[in-house]
């Protein structure tokens, strides 16, 4: 039975594992993903319109780090895109 059980234990550390490498693979599928980072930032977008309308208009809006990965993540795709052009 102690093989068995080592076997079910094995399986399920590689059920983990396959589950992790999932995780990762969605999250650099959602990080090179055109339409999410678009989405991201419409978002932005949208809250700080709907926010402005209630703050001084002489204040100061920065940019936030979600914003710029976003803009960095398309800047990026839209340069793989034109290299890959370029290269035909």
């Amino acid at each position: 039975m102690s093989s068995v059980t080592e076997e079910i234990q094995q399986l399920q550390l590689r059920i983990l594992d396959l589950e992790k490498q999932q995780k990762e693979k969605d999250e650099i599928d959602k990080k090179t993903s055109i339409d999410h980072n678009f989405n991201v930032i419409n978002d932005v977008l949208t809250e700080k319109k709907n926010k402005r309308r209630y703050r001084d208009p002489h204040q100061v809006h920065w940019v936030t780090h979600l914003e710029l990965e976003a803009i960095y993540n398309i800047l990026q795709i839209v340069d793989e895109r034109l290299k890959k052009l370029e290269e035909k």
